[in-house]
């Protein structure tokens, strides 16, 4: 296996070798080594290569990226058997059935550096010692076991006890015992001492020759493989034999782990076994205070997260401990449990437990135990021995009662009460008299009980948990009784109302913590730490790899975590907020507001959010601290004004989006006109603007419209306004001279010489176009050809009359006005002028005191200066007559100015500017006095307290 990357190089009797990516069982690459079989291959990862040896006697190096080969040497005359590589020196030693083991140097051009002789028949395995790396072993089928160093070429210590041919040969990796393990083709497996030069244990159950031994990198388990087909696994400190594996798939030839991992590659006839070894779950514990203790194979190191300072501790990152060694276990730690009073530990393996006290580490208590759980008081304790099917349990260190339910025991719980469980239903006892408390038709995976004893959270193998609310008052009043047949509500599967099931989650969980009436978890499906109060289930963290929970400071406000590499990380989940959720839960909104204060600033937001989903909108607004969030409360809440100072404050273009919507459905034209202003949506005031008769709006929007060249709506809005002179300019602006032509002879004849001169000299820029040049000679202009446009003067001197009649600009009508000028829009003016020009007038018909009143007055102060702005007008009206004499007198020298314009496209002057109107849309002061109003109006009283009104003025300060 490779150390690093998830690949396995494999060695095949067909002379290939593969290697395989584990994750996905695919073949990566593949290197035709020889037409013999290749019996070992090697990884020399920090030179990216491979090295094979093969019946033919011969040795091939590859690179394993590039799959080229590098190096092809012959090595020995006969089959080579074995390969190992120096872990840090450029050595390869390679043995063989020509009885001799050679020692190669790649820096040197792979020269031969050595020859070892001294076995009398096949040498079949060799290896590098691990703690030293000049000494390496050999075994051979002359059943000795050879220890060499390379500065030697005779064996400095032989192995003899095996009574048959020796098939391999490992180190032991541990720094404390000198220790070699071997095989043998007598069955069995040797440990030797080999300073003593004496065999520690032998271990017998194979049935044919061991031809792979090792010992786990990881885990203190020895693995041995056989061809009976089998592969048992030893534990390398009582040498019990933990598990036989057999997978019906022929001889086992190889096995092969990596340091740090618990998973196991096994090589049979028929093909490749990956398995995991062990448990993820780390062997570690954590009490009330902080104090942590975990196993490392078996040894016991602590440390106390109480002491860790708080700017160390940063959500996810791994904590940097101070740890200390605490002692050793006598047995292989599978579980470490606290006492509930922290006292004491248990450590349950190997079908035995110990109870060791937690400051010394002495031993308190010791047996035989499958399961061991602790009650919720002190010295109190059961264990499970599957061995006869019963359970025990022990007070004050002694024997108190022997129990055996009346089914078959699959496994215990500890907490408030002992639970039971079979295949199917869980049932729980009281630890005093074990009389039968419920029984629960739930299969239970885990039982987690709630410090003061009320609830329980029981996890279930379908990824299921019930959180449960428990009567204990009620239940010590039964037990009182003594006969429970004779109470009411109970019978054989115990009392009805002990526990009422309050909530269910379809969740997987990897253990859980309840922290107050909170329960934490981690949702095993997403691998996140989550927290359930009441039916809400909130995410606290999406975690980087699995981890499991430890237990929860509350001076800390925190949760720890630790994953099987024994890291240990934290995240913060402060108990304030809990306390503040569980009283909202409980409708208890006095208590909640006097939490309020203390729950840190940046976790307002998910509060918000948990009384948003809870309904309670009015409060959500006050606590939010998120613009977007609030903004959407204060829509639901239907609180326009303060949306708009949200808007105002983040100026987000969405919320304007929204705003914009909103006050078009409710008719809000003032803030409809403002938001579409906010987020420059054009088409959208143009239909508003002239939907209102607002000239002051409109001329401002074209004027925007040009230096957005948005030509379309600038045209629009000064086609509505009368503007025909500014339509003229867009039009040749765009070089759309025909239209403006067209357009000029209809409403500005006056126009029409300049712009037919526009169209003509556009039409004659293309020469080589015969079309348009006949096109360009084929118009006529009124000054040429004046048959041509009959009434063509009458209209030039309707023009001057209209343009004297709206000298001052009038309001744009509004629709309701077209009844009263319906009649004068079907006027023939040319007939009426040529009939009777002396009395030819163009009258306006004036509009209804009611009617001068804008659509855009939305705010008091605009109605209070209506009165005022009438009188300006009718001041400007007497101003107007006054004035006619003066403006008949300058129209001829306006005409004279016309004319004198050019005819380009530059005397159009289409960048000119209109004066913006002096109008305002809305009045600020009188808007932040309205929504300080609503705000006051708004605010939740929850108690009289003086300390929590200061508080709630801060908050609305802040």
């Amino acid at each position: 296996m490779h150390s690093k990357d998830p690949w396995l190089l494999a060695s095949l009797y067909s002379g290939k070798v593969i290697i395989l990516n584990l994750n996905n069982q695919e073949v990566l690459k593949t290197f035709n080594v020889s037409t013999k079989p290749v019996r070992s291959s090697k990884w020399i990862e920090r030179k990216k290569w491979i090295i094979c040896g093969s019946d033919e006697g011969a040795i091939r190096v590859y690179n394993y990226n590039t799959q080229e080969k590098l190096k092809q040497f012959e090595a020995h005359p006969d089959f080579i058997r074995g390969l190992s590589v120096n872990p840090t020196l450029p050595y390869v030693l390679s043995c063989s059935d020509d009885l001799t083991i050679k020692l190669w140097d790649w820096e040197k051009g792979w020269k031969l550096a050595g020859v070892f002789e001294g076995h009398n028949s096949f040498v079949m395995q060799v290896a590098w010692n691990p703690k030293d790396q000049s000494q390496f072993a050999s075994a051979s089928l002359d059943g000795e076991v050879k220890i060499w160093s390379i500065g030697s070429k005779e064996a400095r210590i032989t192995l003899n006890g095996h009574t048959q041919g020796v098939n391999c040969v490992e180190w032991y990796k541990g720094k404390e015992k000198p220790f070699l393990i071997s095989g043998s083709d007598d069955f069995s497996v040797r440990l030797w001492d080999y300073q003593n030069k004496s065999t520690v244990h032998t271990l017998t159950g194979h049935e044919s020759n061991v031809n792979v031994v090792f010992f786990h990198p990881t885990l203190p388990l020895i693995v041995s493989g056989s061809e009976d087909g089998t592969v048992k696994i030893w534990h390398a400190i009582n040498f019990k034999l933990e598990k036989s594996l057999d997978y019906g798939m022929g001889r086992c030839w190889s096995c092969s782990s990596t340091k740090g991992s618990t998973k196991i590659a096994i090589g049979f006839d028929k093909g490749i076994v990956y398995l995991k070894l062990g448990n993820e779950v780390p062997s570690i514990s954590m009490d009330q205070n902080g104090k942590v203790i975990w196993a490392k194979h078996n040894e016991v190191q602590t440390t106390n997260l109480k002491q860790i300072p708080k700017e160390e501790l940063v959500d996810g990152e791994k904590l940097s401990l101070n740890i200390r060694d605490l002692g050793q276990t006598e047995i292989f730690p599978k579980k470490l449990t606290h006492s509930p009073n922290g006292r004491f530990v248990s450590v349950i393996g190997d079908g035995d437990y110990t109870i060791y006290t937690s400051l010394a580490w002495r031993n308190k208590n010791f047996g035989s135990a499958t399961q061991f759980v602790w009650s919720s008081e002190g010295n109190t304790y059961a264990i499970f021995d599957a061995r006869n099917d019963t359970v025990k349990i022990f007070e004050n260190w002694k024997e108190h009662t022997t129990f055996e339910p009346p089914f078959r025991i699959k496994g215990i719980f500890g907490g408030a009460l002992l639970g039971i469980k079979s295949d199917s239903f869980i049932c729980f006892y009281d630890w005093d008299k074990c009389k039968i408390i419920r029984r629960i038709d739930v299969n239970a995976k885990n039982v987690m009980w709630s410090d003061n004893e009320k609830y329980v959270t029981i996890a279930t193998d379908e990824n299921v948990f019930y959180v449960l609310s428990y009567d204990q008052e009620l239940i010590h009043a039964v037990l009182e009784v003594g006969n429970l047949g004779k109470i009411e509500g109970v019978d054989e599967d115990g009392i009805e109302s002990a526990f009422e099931p309050l909530y269910e989650f379809n969740i997987p969980t990897r253990g859980g913590k309840w922290v107050g009436d909170c329960f934490i978890f981690i949702n095993n499906r997403t691998n996140s730490l989550c927290y359930s109060v009441g039916e809400r289930i909130e995410t606290v963290a999406h975690l980087p790899r699995p981890m499991y929970i430890l237990g929860y400071l509350p001076k800390k406000n925190r949760i720890f975590l630790a994953d099987k590499a024994l890291s240990i990380s934290s995240y913060l989940i402060p108990l304030n907020v809990i306390e503040y959720q569980t009283a909202i839960l409980r409708k208890d909104y006095e208590i909640a507001e006097k939490i309020l204060p203390l729950i840190p600033h940046d976790r307002l937001a998910s509060i918000s959010r948990f009384l948003e989903s809870l309904g309670l909108i009015e409060m959500s607004l006050q606590i939010t601290t998120d613009p977007t969030h609030k903004f959407e409360l204060a829509l639901k809440l239907g609180k326009v004004q303060l949306a708009e100072k949200v808007a105002d404050e983040t100026d987000n273009d969405l919320m304007w989006k929204r705003l914009s919507d909103m006050a078009t459905n409710n008719g809000d034209w003032r803030l409809a006109i403002k938001s579409m202003w906010k987020i420059y949506d054009l088409n959208g005031l143009l239909l508003v603007l002239t939907c209102l008769s607002d000239r002051d709006g409109l001329e401002k929007l074209a004027k925007v419209a040009k230096e957005r060249e948005e030509m379309s709506i600038a045209f629009n809005c000064y086609y509505c306004l009368g503007e025909m002179a500014e339509c003229l300019k867009l039009l040749c602006f765009e070089k759309r001279f025909a239209e403006a032509t067209l357009l000029a002879r209809t409403y500005v004849p006056s126009k029409v010489e300049e712009t037919l001169q526009l169209w003509q000299n556009d039409l004659k820029k293309d020469t080589k176009n015969e079309v348009k040049k006949k096109i360009s000679e084929s118009l006529a202009s009124p000054k040429e050809y004046p048959n041509l446009f009959p009434n063509f003067e009458t209209s030039l001197q309707i023009e001057n009359l209209l343009k004297k009649n709206n000298k001052n600009k009038s309001k744009v009508k509004k629709s309701t006005y077209y009844p009263k000028i319906q009649n004068s829009l079907s006027r023939n003016l040319i007939e009426e002028y040529k009939e009777n020009p002396e009395q030819f007038v163009i009258e306006e018909e004036e509009e209804e005191e009611e009617e001068k009143i804008l659509l855009m007055d939305f705010n008091n102060s605009e109605k209070e200066n209506i009165n005022e702005k009438v009188k300006e007008k009718e001041m400007k009206k007497v101003n107007e007559s006054e004035n006619e004499k003066e403006n008949e007198n300058e129209k001829e020298n306006e005409n004279e100015k016309e004319k004198e314009k050019t005819l380009t496209i530059q005397q159009l002057d289409l960048a000119e500017l209109e004066k913006q109107s002096e109008k305002t849309i809305k009045n600020e002061q009188e808007e932040e006095e309205e929504e300080k109003k609503d705000q006051e109006e708004d605010m939740i009283d929850f108690s009289n307290d003086p300390k929590v009104n200061e508080n709630k003025n801060s908050q609305k300060n802040d």
